[in-house]
């Protein structure tokens, strides 16, 4: 007989029992479900041009900024079940003086119970998020003629500039139309003219319009619902700062609400006391349904599995009486991932 009696330690104590191995047996946890938000945060840059406040006069374009700024917005978010481990569910196997002595116990660093004579499951490394290179920003100013670099005020140059652009796109024009001298015969190189001619227009509209650059990082953030909410703040979002604390009112509300369907895996039912010689405590998770909103908009809403939502089940010491058995557990839930026994053992 692999394993052997179990009592669940009292709940109620201050100091958790250290799990592993004792000289009589094991203490071991099972593990709560945690939520991982991985958040997405992009900040995104405004600098104004050289020409900004020449940009309507010449121009005849409105709102130009005039001081940088800069802003936060969550460009993308996932969502991953984590296992942390529940204080309140500590067990212990009595080891000494039975069969159960040589049994392989795997328990996590924190000890969470993970297998019994089997490999526990693998966790995949979280894969961080990497953002694409960043391109280099040309200098307009290497595309300004001599004729606006020696102009001697700001706003002479920004007026030259304006002649510059106009000339940009009255060499398109010809260029499409016919009227061009040198248009070549080749369509293909007639479209990379064209096309360097609306890169040198944009480039130099950028003195006048400003430019932007983003740059997204990623953050996480974990929660551990451990009953029904409803609209509960989890975090904010500043658009001068970034992820705020969900007490911090400078910035928008991201809320929670966990709804709990009281429906589980398996049905529970009551052991007999004389039955209860043996086995391991796992946990059988309860359905979840969590809704997320950004402020009054609705985001999405996502059913889980959660182990502090369903209850603790007894896996009967009959399981492994006879044979050697092999028991893992998943990581989330605590709950029996596989179980098989080597019957011609």
């Amino acid at each position: 007989m692999f394993l052997c009696s179990i009592v669940a330690m009292a709940q109620q104590q201050s100091t958790p029992m250290k799990p592993g191995r004792t000289a009589e047996g094991i203490y071991y946890y099972l593990p709560k479900t945690a939520i991982e938000f991985s958040l997405q945060v992009e900040k995104k840059t405004y600098t104004p041009g050289m020409f900004a406040k020449y940009g309507e006069k010449y121009l005849r374009l409105r709102g130009i900024g005039q001081e940088e700024e800069i802003t936060y917005s969550i460009v993308n978010y996932g969502l991953t079940q984590i296992g942390v481990i529940d204080t309140t569910k500590c067990f212990y196997v009595k080891t000494k003086g039975g069969k159960c002595e040589n049994a392989e116990f795997h328990l996590s660093d924190d000890g969470v119970l993970q297998s019994i004579n089997a490999d526990p499951i693998p966790l995949k490394p979280r894969v961080p998020f990497k953002p694409s290179p960043k391109s280099k920003q040309p200098d307009p100013k290497q595309y300004l003629n001599a004729e606006v670099l020696s102009a001697g005020s700001t706003a002479k140059m920004a007026e030259l500039t304006v002649d510059q652009i106009i000339e940009l796109q009255e060499r398109r024009q010809a260029l499409i139309t016919g009227e061009a001298e040198d248009i070549p015969q080749d369509e293909q190189q007639l479209q990379l003219m064209i096309e360097e001619i609306d890169k040198q227009r944009e480039i130099l509209l950028t003195l006048f319009t400003g430019t932007i650059t983003r740059d997204t990082v990623e953050q996480t953030l974990i929660v551990c619902p451990e009953k029904e909410v409803e609209r509960e703040v989890i975090f904010r979002l500043s658009k001068k700062i970034g992820i705020v604390d969900k007490d911090d009112l400078s910035g928008i509300p991201y809320y929670m609400t966990i709804e709990d369907t009281h429906r589980t895996t398996f049905q529970k039912y009551d052991v007999d006391e004389k039955k209860k010689e043996g086995g391991f405590y796992v946990n059988v998770p309860g359905l979840i349904k969590m809704t997320l909103h950004r402020d009054n908009h609705f985001i999405g809403t996502f059913p889980l599995y959660a182990a502090q939502f369903g209850f603790v089940e007894l896996r009967s010491g009959s399981l492994f009486k006879r044979y050697v058995t092999h028991m893992t557990l998943n990581p989330f839930l605590g709950s029996v991932e596989k179980i098989h026994a080597d019957m011609g053992k």
